[in-house]
C-alpha cells in the first residue's frame, strides 16, 4: 500500500548544508537543486551524448513539495549542453557528512517499483576503499571515504550494463540516515513508492 503524507518518513532531506553556490557541473546525486523558485531533489546524474547538441549533462529529479512540482508530478530529466553548463552555477544544499549517512544505489523496475538496492555507508567498513591485498583469499577494509561515488558508480555500471536486461530500469542514488542497512532499504524503498504513487517528496 502506498504511504501518505501522513505515514510516509524519511531522512534523506536532514542533515544539509544551507543552500551554496557551485558550478551546474558540480551537480551531484543527493543535492537539492534550486531551479527557477523551485526545489528538487538530484536522484541521478549522467552525461550523454545527444543528437545536434552533442554531450549534455542529465539530472533526474524529484520536487520537495507539490508547490515545486508544478504539475509534474513525477520524476524527470533536467538536461543542459555541457558547453553551455560549464559557463552557468548552481545552488544547492548538500548532505552533511555523517557517519550514519548511507548512500543507496536503488534499482526500479520497468513500472517503476522499487526493484533492490545495494548500500554504502560513510564511514562504515569498505573495501572498496582498503588497498587490494596480494593474497586474494584474504579481505582488507577501512572506514569508507567515497560512499557516495561507490553508490554513484554502482549506478553507472547497472546503467551501461542494462542493454542485456530484459526490461528497462530506472536507476537514483538516494542519501539517508540510518544505524542499521535494514532501516536504509527500507526508508529508500517507501521513498522510491512515494515517487512513484505521489510524484514528489
Amino acid at each position: 500500500m502506498a504511504a501518505t503524507c501522513a505515514e510516509f518518513t524519511s531522512t534523506v532531506l536532514d542533515s544539509r548544508t544551507a543552500p551554496m553556490t557551485v558550478q551546474r557541473l558540480a551537480v551531484k546525486p543527493g543535492d537539492v537543486f534550486h531551479d527557477g523558485g523551485s526545489r528538487y531533489l538530484v536522484l541521478n546524474a549522467r552525461y550523454e551524448d545527444a543528437p545536434h547538441c552533442g554531450l549534455r549533462q542529465s539530472l533526474t529529479v524529484a520536487a520537495l513539495s507539490h508547490t515545486d512540482a508544478r504539475g509534474i508530478l513525477k520524476p524527470y530529466a533536467m538536461g543542459l549542453a555541457v558547453n553551455f553548463a560549464r559557463t552557468r552555477d548552481a545552488v544547492v544544499e548538500a548532505p552533511e557528512p555523517d557517519a550514519r549517512r548511507w548512500w543507496v544505489a536503488a534499482v526500479l523496475d520497468d513500472r517503476g517499483r522499487f526493484d533492490g538496492a545495494n548500500g554504502y555507508q560513510e564511514s562504515g567498513d569498505c573495501e572498496r576503499c582498503a588497498d587490494t591485498p596480494l593474497d586474494p583469499a584474504r579481505r582488507n577494509s577501512v572506514p569508507c571515504k567515497g560512499a557516495q561515488a561507490h553508490a554513484w558508480n554502482q549506478v553507472g555500471e547497472w546503467e551501461d550494463s542494462r542493454h542485456r536486461l530484459e526490461a528497462p530500469r530506472t536507476y537514483y542514488v538516494l542519501p539517508v540516515l540510518a544505524d542499521e542497512w535494514e532501516d536504509a532499504r527500507t526508508q529508500a524503498r517507501d521513498l522510491c513508492e512515494r515517487l512513484r504513487t505521489v510524484g514528489h517528496l
